[in-house]
């Protein structure tokens, strides 16, 4: 073995598990040995030499952090911006500290601190295309300019901006830099004596993002008035009418290479490309449903890296097809910045967690692989009758349909929508699929085709926020923000004469009862409708709950109770004749967003934000079972039509099959299988934690959404993290150094 290779093998070992290290020494060996690549030095090195490690076994997912290179940490509060030198030997950062930091690319070093002002928190930094001069935007009205020579870094301030400057960025040619600011105005400087040369106004709200055309003849801006405007830098006067489309303010933008093209970022979760030289916008990417905060162009254009609010890092191809597109993970914060190396051999990335990530980029399209079909968060999951299939709906605006069988997706997904997809429902037959989206739109597809059976239903002036079938598969009911409840017809394929049935709030919730007599909503006024399908009139009063908002409510299968949830963390049984609360769930420890009864009506099934999913008994409101496994917000669950299984979707973008009987079960075979007690308990920041809070197993970031153990099914799913030994022991604990083969605890 080559020293210089061991070595390589460490740094990218240590790199890649420094989270569980920096916090328990001993799971070098107990945690982030096991999640090493198989084939890396280090793994073969120490593995012969450990009995009882953990044994994961991958399936469908990336090598653990394959692509993090390198970590750089020593701020104290979020990274704001991050940029490369020309010669991409070394990395600017910027933070909410007060700080601007220099740091040696090829250590991780820090080189040198250039400001440390706790009182002026850095928003943005950017080097000269030169390399001979660095700038920044600060949030104490200013521009700073650092000039160096020799190992000197001169500071310069230019002043003129009335409020915190946001972006600040220097022409290709190196003559002028730009910058925006909260006080509405962009402002051209001259790069070698900080002069005033044009004060743009126009924007009539703050500038977030400045960027230069490679001529340097142009500079766009963009702001939280959801515009894109073009100046002239001779003149300092508009060019053509401003760029408009988003629904958010814009947090980013940046040219193509060949000048082209603009990219904007915003917070409306899109990415548009838009046509330079017209206007137009030519292009839609949509990102997470979180804010786009930073985009560049790779120097050969075929490239567009994104960071999001969802921790997340997105290099894709510009046009924005194929699966030529990678995620990545590792941040536990907002990624605020993302910027390429002079090469495109390599992304750094800044976040809210106060560290800069820098990522091999992997140039070679055999490295890429497929997204996750369901790689949006999961707002909505429904079965069907025969429980043959899962229907899910994504905040990408997808619909799915899932096999149950083998977890496998059908593809294509059912596309159509343009905004996240809030609800989904599939009818009893099994024929027909319906999905409410934000865009306003509810869609109804054939189960068989795939297709819409007729046009999408349109009209609506508000979100539609929840969607249902009637059990006799006569009604479609939608539910909406402008406070109504719209049936539509099945059988006619167009609107009911019946309602639209109204409500005092927004409309998160509806369902009907088992005989389809009786439709109920849920309102964010904390109120609970039931109407007669007959008339279209009110069965009785409105319940007046005491939670502020109802998210979830559901028939009891007799059709005498309606079970509610919503933001007082309480699920909560009304009879429906007496208007009378019957039952209270207590557990969760926030906001409730899903509530079903199983078929029997014998159990409850809630999910909610604490990212877990409980079970309880209906009759006594007894807690029976918590399910962990999610890593995020819990939005949807319900039984399968058989009662066994219990299906729930997440804002990680996971749907997870619990098997019921296993969830109930108190035998001992989980409890004293050491290896299933240690899946199946509680994640949390990461950590695998026992029954006092203590380490048990560090999971990486990768691979916390697969985990898979009892009482979680789907053992075929595509894409899986499977938990073993090597021998059947686990040593944990106090006892950790008897892993050593030979040394046994006395």
């Amino acid at each position: 073995m080559q020293l210089v290779d061991f070595f390589c093998d460490a740094h990218a070992f240590v790199v890649s598990s420094r989270e569980a290290i920096e916090r328990s020494a001993p799971h070098i060996y107990l945690s982030a040995l096991p999640f090493a690549a198989k084939d890396s030095v280090i793994y073969r090195t120490f593995t012969p030499l450990l009995t009882g490690l953990i044994f994961a076994e991958i399936f469908g997912i990336g090598c653990h952090r394959k692509r993090l290179a390198l970590s750089l940490t020593g701020h104290r509060s979020s990274v704001n911006s991050v940029a490369y030198s020309p010669d991409g030997q070394r990395i600017a950062s910027g933070s909410s500290d007060g700080t601007v930091r220099i740091w040696d690319i090829l250590s991780g070093e820090e080189m040198a601190t250039l400001l440390d002002d706790k009182s002026n928190p850095v928003a943005f930094v950017t080097f000269a295309p030169d390399g001979s001069s660095l700038a920044a935007a600060t949030g104490a009205n200013e521009v700073l300019v650092w000039n160096r020579t020799a190992s000197l870094w001169m500071l310069r301030r230019l002043y003129g901006h009335s409020n915190s400057v946001r972006c600040a960025t220097f022409s290709l040619n190196g003559s002028f830099i730009a910058s925006a600011s909260v006080d509405k105005t962009v402002r051209l400087w001259r790069a070698d004596n900080g002069e005033t040369v044009a004060v743009m106004a126009g924007h009539t709200k703050e500038v977030n993002t400045v960027a230069f055309t490679p001529a340097s003849d142009i500079l766009a801006s963009g702001s939280r008035d959801q515009d894109i405007r073009l100046w002239r830098c001779a003149t300092g006067k508009l060019v053509g009418h401003p760029l408009s489309g988003h629904a958010g303010q814009i947090l980013s933008i940046v040219f193509s290479p060949d000048g082209t093209k603009i990219a904007s970022g915003s917070d409306d979760s899109e990415i548009r490309i838009w046509d330079a030289r017209t206007g137009q916008c030519i292009e839609y990417l949509f990102g997470p449903s979180s804010s786009i905060r930073s985009i560049r162009f790779s120097s050969d254009g075929l490239s567009l890296i994104s960071a999001a609010g969802d921790r997340d890092v997105r290099l894709k191809n510009s046009k924005g097809k194929g699966n030529a597109t990678i995620i990545l993970k590792g941040h536990s914060g907002a990624v605020n910045s993302v910027t390429f190396s002079p090469d495109c051999r390599y992304i750094a990335s800044a976040s809210d967690d106060r560290s800069i990530r820098i990522w091999d980029a992997g140039n070679d399209q055999a490295t890429v692989l497929p997204l996750d079909m369901g790689s949006s968060e999961v707002s909505s999951v429904a079965v069907s009758a025969d429980g043959n299939f899962i229907v899910s709906g994504y905040r990408n605006h997808e619909v799915l349909l899932w096999n149950t069988q083998n977890g496998e997706p059908s593809i294509p997904s059912l596309l159509g929508h343009t905004g996240p997809v809030e609800s989904v429902a599939i009818s009893s037959d099994g024929r027909l699929i319906a999905s409410g989206s934000i865009d306003r739109t509810v869609r109804v597809w054939d189960t068989v085709t795939k297709k819409t059976v007729a046009r999408p239903l349109v009209g609506y002036e508000e979100k539609v926020r929840a969607v249902a079938f009637s059990p006799d598969c006569t009604w479609l009911a939608s539910g909406l923000d402008d406070r109504t409840v719209r049936i539509w017809d099945v059988a006619a394929a167009q609107t009911s004469n019946i309602g639209p049935l109204r409500c005092d709030g927004p409309v998160l919730a509806i369902s009907f009862s088992p005989d389809s007599l009786l439709i109920a909503a849920g309102d964010t006024r904390g109120r609970i409708y039931v109407w007669e399908m007959a008339t279209g009139q009110p069965k009785r009063k409105p319940f007046n709950t005491s939670d502020m908002c109802i998210r979830s409510i559901a028939f009891s299968p007799c059709g005498t109770c309606i079970a509610s949830g919503g933001y007082d963390k309480v699920g909560r049984i009304w009879n429906i004749r007496t208007g009378k609360q019957t039952l209270a769930l207590n557990g969760h420890l926030n906001w409730i967003r899903s509530i079903a009864f199983s078929p029997d009506g014998q159990l409850m099934v809630t999910g909610a934000d604490d990212s877990t999913v409980r079970l309880w008994d209906a009759r006594t409101g007894t807690e029976l079972a918590i399910l962990h496994g999610h890593a995020d917000y819990v939005l949807s669950v319900t039984f399968t039509p058989d009662g066994r299984f219990i299906i729930s979707g997440s804002w990680d973008s996971k749907i997870r099959i619990w098997d019921v009987k296993m969830a109930l079960s108190k035998s001992t075979e989980i409890v004293c299988d050491p290896v299933a007690a240690l899946v199946s308990a509680p994640l949390k920041n990461g950590w695998l934690l026992g029954k006092s809070g203590e380490l048990l197993l560090w999971v990486p970031e990768d691979y916390r959404q697969h985990l898979c153990a009892p009482p979680r099914t789907l053992p075929s799913a595509p894409r899986r993290v499977v938990i073993t030994t090597t021998d059947g022991l686990l040593h944990q604990g106090e006892v950790w150094c008897s892993i050593w083969c030979g040394h046994h605890p006395s």
